[in-house]
């Protein structure tokens, strides 16, 4: 039920993009079976398992054609509209992390290959449709949280999958997934963009600041009193014949001394 809603949400989706630019009928199907059937068709591809279950399951490729047809008669636009498919998309997402995980697991495979086939189930069908219509995938960034709460609804998946416990992994999965992209779409989480500081930039930055702090250095030593200042000053004065304060001191004490005791003298 999730994977079949899912295509016809999805289809639904590729269809809207098609009426953007203005398709005929043929883009509305091919941008519609794109984004609702891509990324499980890629992943059943990936895994060697036999046909992709898109082509042998009738239903998912009827609906993804129903989904386009809807798109292409009904011009489904306005805030309520908007809202209801961010919601729709939101848990979407989530049900086919869980779908890509648990196919992963069950062929054999460990818990990276499950986490990387979950994500690609998830997204890779929008991320194709935007190649085909000439955008940047909008997973590659500049948007709210879509890959990453993927990533993380397929955790649940794969801890309730060793559990045992598969049916309710996808439920699991579907309510983390889907609640963590409506919140980060509501709270506009982002994960951080690159800033352009390449290695080179930060040596050459580097080395200007380093260049500059010596120079402060050598200025402030050029500045300041040298070492030994005083005793320079005294010899100084002691050339130019100018007394210097304590050898003059030391002179009056001498002379002062030498009167005393010639008066004493005198007076016996």
């Amino acid at each position: 039920i999730f994977d079949v809603g899912g295509v016809l949400v999805s289809g639904i989706v590729g269809g809207m993009v098609a009426r953007e630019k203005h398709f005929d009928i043929i883009g509305f199907f091919a941008l519609s079976v794109i984004a609702a059937l891509g990324g499980g068709m890629l992943r059943d591809v990936l895994l060697q398992q036999g046909t992709p279950v898109a082509l042998t399951d009738p239903y998912y490729l009827v609906f993804a054609l129903v989904g386009a047809l809807i798109s292409f008669n009904l011009r489904l636009s306005g805030k309520w509209w908007s809202r209801f498919f961010i919601v729709a998309d939101a848990f979407v997402i989530g049900a086919w992390s869980a779908t890509g995980a648990l196919k992963t697991l069950s062929a054999g495979l460990g818990i990276i290959p499950a986490l990387m086939l979950g994500v690609i189930t998830a997204v890779g069908g929008g991320a194709i449709r935007d190649i085909a219509v000439g955008r940047i995938p909008a997973v590659f960034g500049g948007n709210t949280l879509y890959a990453t709460a993927s990533l993380v609804g397929t955790i649940p998946a794969i801890s309730l999958w060793f559990a045992g416990y598969p049916t309710l992994a996808t439920f699991a999965s579907t309510m983390v997934g889907g609640g963590l992209c409506i919140a980060a779409r509501r709270f506009r989480w982002r994960l951080p963009e690159h800033s352009h500081f390449p290695l080179t930039d930060a040596y050459g930055k580097m080395r200007m600041s380093l260049a500059e702090y010596v120079h402060q250095r050598e200025l402030a030593k050029k500045h300041a009193l040298p070492r030994g200042a005083g005793s320079s000053v005294g010899s100084e004065r002691a050339d130019t014949g100018e007394p210097v304060a304590g050898v003059e001191e030391k002179r009056d004490d001498r002379t002062l001394g030498a009167r005393s005791r010639m008066m004493k003298r005198s007076n016996k």
